[in-house]
């Protein structure tokens, strides 16, 4: 049946998550990367094999053409502005006005007590690493004496499949922490700052709960396949599965999505919500993803989803399908697409007060964040590449976050 086979299709998705996972594909996606690279400088020379655009560029890849289309949404917009054909709120603000992270103390800087936790994690506030949680090298530096009260239970709660051969990571990283965002090994220096920045874990806090625990979502490591990957039959309903045209043809269910990426946003599956209401649709989870799928979005009308307090305009959930009519929507201020949107396989997840301790002992920093910098594509275009979101966001924290930077780059690599 159509579900077993879109059980199967996710599935894979999780087993080619877990092979990413592991020492061996580490370095083999290494070597990919700069075969790609060598393989873009030659395509740059004149080689037939990349396709040109209407502007005479050349488009390589899939990450080539998302760049290219982006660039075209926000040519259009500025154009839209400047007919007078939308407002012009949206266009007119700086830089720093649309690309900002504020940090958020949880300590009392003059008694040096923990503040209250319940006023701090609210949903939409965006949890960075601590670089010595997850690097051996960092953490031999920090102080040895920390708390790992939860460390047994995070074992059980999380997927165990972190393996580290011959060498043993240093005795402060957690196995656990790391497999929790799949990570096998803590990251090395010799993977350079970028791609171990790439590596440290920014999530999105999507809900908190005193008897269900904290969810939130992994928001800077891909699966490699994109939208239009995934089958039609997963996202078809009584309601749009005979949507075929006059000529019998039957455009896919998320025609407006098909490049965007899938993200993987954690080692825990998503549970599907309970159906309470005659209303609710059995196949949208509790965070009102279509199965397996779920949304963080900038548009207020899609059905199901959830307002994040703290995340700049931002939804979690609903249903992809009807997004699709909502982005379109009259009362939007500005025009929407694909781009606005991100969609998500899995989550993250922490037991009650599992995620304050981890907070308690440093293992993370807590900010606001500006939806600009939380959906900037960060794929490699040519020779321009924008900074992994970790990086960025820890600059944008300012210089009190200096020397947390600096633990990864050095000083002299501003």
């Amino acid at each position: 049946g159509n579900d077993s086979d879109d059980d199967a299709v996710m599935k894979s998705l999780r087993d080619r998550m877990s092979e990413m996972s592991s020492a061996d594909d580490f370095a083999d996606f290494e070597e990919e990367e700069e075969d790609e690279e060598d393989d873009d400088d030659d395509e740059d020379e004149g080689s037939g094999s990349a396709l040109p655009d209407l502007e005479g560029n050349t488009l390589s890849s899939i990450d080539d053409l998302i760049g290219f289309a982006q660039a075209k949404a926000r040519q259009k917009a500025a154009d839209d502005v400047k007919k007078g054909k939308k407002k012009k709120a949206f266009a007119t603000g700086t830089w720093e006005d649309e690309n900002w992270a504020n940090p958020i103390p949880h300590m009392d800087e003059s008694t040096g007590e923990l503040l209250d936790l319940e006023d701090i994690l609210e949903r939409g506030v965006v949890l960075l690493a601590n670089p010595a949680k997850f690097c051996s090298d960092l953490a031999e530096s920090e102080d040895k004496s920390k708390s790992k009260g939860n460390s047994f239970i995070g074992g059980l709660f999380d997927d165990p499949f972190p393996t580290f051969g011959d060498s043993e990571p240093s005795s402060s990283i957690s196995p656990a922490l790391l497999a929790k965002f799949g990570i096998t090994l803590p990251p090395s220096p010799d993977l350079g700052p970028d791609r171990r920045a790439d590596l440290l874990p920014v999530v999105i806090l999507i809900d908190r709960d005193p008897g269900r625990g904290s969810q939130a979502m992994l928001l800077n490591r891909r699966t490699g396949n994109l939208m239009g990957d995934l089958p039609p039959t997963l996202f078809e309903s009584a309601g749009n599965a005979d949507a075929s045209d006059e000529d019998g043809f039957t455009p896919h269910p998320l025609a407006a999505f098909m490049i965007q990426p899938l993200w993987w946003a954690g080692s825990s599956p998503s549970i599907a919500k309970d159906s309470d209401d005659d209303d609710d649709d059995p196949t949208i989870s509790r965070g009102g993803g279509v199965k397996a799928i779920d949304m963080l979005h900038a548009c207020p009308y899609v059905k199901g989803c959830t307002p994040l307090p703290k995340a700049d305009g931002l939804f979690w959930g609903g249903d992809p399908v009807q997004a699709q009519k909502a982005m379109k929507d009259d009362r939007l201020e500005k025009p929407m697409s694909g781009f606005d949107f991100k969609f998500f396989i899995q989550t993250t997840r922490w037991l009650p007060s599992q995620l304050e301790q981890e907070i308690k002992d440093g293992t993370w920093y807590v900010a606001t964040v500006s939806k600009e910098v939380l959906f900037r594509s960060r794929d490699r275009l040519g020779a321009k590449r924008a900074k992994p979101l970790w990086t960025e966001i820890i600059e944008l924290l300012g210089d009190d976050y200096k020397h947390i930077r600096d633990q990864l780059y050095g000083e002299e690599d501003d």
